[in-house]
């Protein structure tokens, strides 16, 4: 290891870039939310609680980190027209708008990033910077998008698609959370003492769909038709969520063959559920192809092709045999909500205005902008990790 990110939380300042918008005439309430040290889930649902407005009311563009100091827009639909304050809450009232927040509205996000204990010396530094500057870096999903397998390490979308409906409901229930607050331990941790004793557990779920999902469990014997009915009570927002997240990993796993095939595996990063691959110097033709290549979400329905240059379909099938498929339709969920859709991803990404300074003998600053959906931890990564004593 050859820093420390996130020591204190002014060492990660995310600061969101919107769609230009001029605040006007409408019914969804626009503000600035800063938050310290809480995850946007956690944020909204105070901002819920006290201005007693439901969280289906409130549109924001995207997440953010929790151990940081974030700044994000989001709107509130007939939402005070004033600045809100809490413990490491502030809500500055902007104006109004016709519609509310989403994620088409988000553009990217600037990023300051302190790392402290910084073991390598300014040279290197300055050589990785000029080769993400000249080719990028892998636009890999980082293990933030993965907190929800971080205990077990399994996918309980994987397991709804292998038919293993009750480790599924396991993992959904006992194992991830799909508000990530507080309140939802005291729920995991009784489902992991009492599975299949649901009725011990119902007092401390506190989301509607929790508690109808744990009722109807206890009143029927447990079965393979009974866990799967029990499957379509989980909030669909949440299996997407979920489903999200499963494809997040295939996804990475093709883009590493792809490098791999292309010879760029020139160093590898573990993270919780894998492996990253990457590269320092790419040839010319070898950068025009992966500037112009977006992968596609892996899903029942998308048709990928072989290409003279890069063997696609064959990349993604061996990605699927590893995980016991054999073709694309073998995604297919059968539980109502759990849809797997896809959308083009760019292979490789650019960070932009990137530029460093060392601020004392062992702590150095990054800045820089990268477009939404891109992870600011792989730059780090990219930067400080594959070197030697690394």
């Amino acid at each position: 290891m050859t820093f420390k990110l996130k020591v204190n939380p002014e060492d990660f300042i995310v600061s969101e870039v919107i769609k230009p918008f001029t605040p006007g005439e409408g019914s969804f309430s626009l503000y600035l939310l800063k938050k310290i040290n809480l995850s946007t889930w956690d944020a909204l649902g105070r901002l819920s609680k006290t201005l007693h407005i439901p969280l289906k009311h409130f549109g924001y563009g995207g997440l953010k980190d929790k151990k940081a100091i974030t700044y994000q827009y989001i709107t509130i639909k007939n939402g005070p027209k004033r600045d809100v304050h809490d413990k490491n809450i502030e809500l500055t009232y902007l104006g109004n708008l016709p519609k509310s927040l989403d994620k088409s509205d988000l553009l990217g996000n600037n990023f300051e990033i302190t790392l402290r204990q910084v073991t390598l010396d300014d040279e290197i530094i300055a050589k990785n910077i000029e080769e993400v500057r000249l080719y990028g870096i892998p636009n890999y999903f980082d293990e933030q998008r993965f907190g929800s397998v971080s205990e077990t390490r399994e996918f309980a979308v994987k397991e709804i698609i292998r038919g293993n409906y009750e480790r599924a409901l396991f993992l959904i229930m006992a194992i991830g959370s799909p508000d990530d607050i507080a309140q939802s331990r005291a729920l995991r941790d009784c489902l992991k003492r009492n599975w299949r004793n649901w009725d011990l557990c119902v007092r401390y779920a506190h989301l509607k769909w929790e508690r109808e999902l744990l009722h109807f469990l206890s009143e029927k014997t447990p079965s393979q038709r009974t866990f799967k009915r029990a499957l379509n009570l989980v909030d669909q927002e949440y299996l997407f969520f979920l489903g999200n997240v499963y494809q997040s990993y295939l996804w990475n796993e093709v883009l590493r063959e792809i490098l791999t095939h292309l010879g760029l595996n020139h160093f590898n990063i573990p993270y919780q559920v894998g492996e990253f691959s990457f590269y320092r110097e790419i040839p010319n033709e070898t950068l025009k192809l992966l500037q112009g290549l977006k992968i596609p979400y892996p899903s029942p329905k998308i048709h990928v092709e072989d290409r003279p240059e890069l063997p696609l379909k064959a990349l993604y099938l061996k990605v699927f045999s590893r995980e016991g498929f054999i073709d694309f339709k073998d995604l297919r969920t059968f539980i109502r909500g759990l849809v797997l859709k896809t959308y083009p991803r760019p292979a490789i990404v650019f960070p932009r205005n990137l530029v460093w300074e060392r601020l004392e003998k062992r702590i150095v600053r990054l800045k820089f902008f990268l477009e939404k959906g891109s992870f600011a931890t792989m730059v780090i990564k990219r930067v400080f990790y594959g070197n030697k004593n690394s």
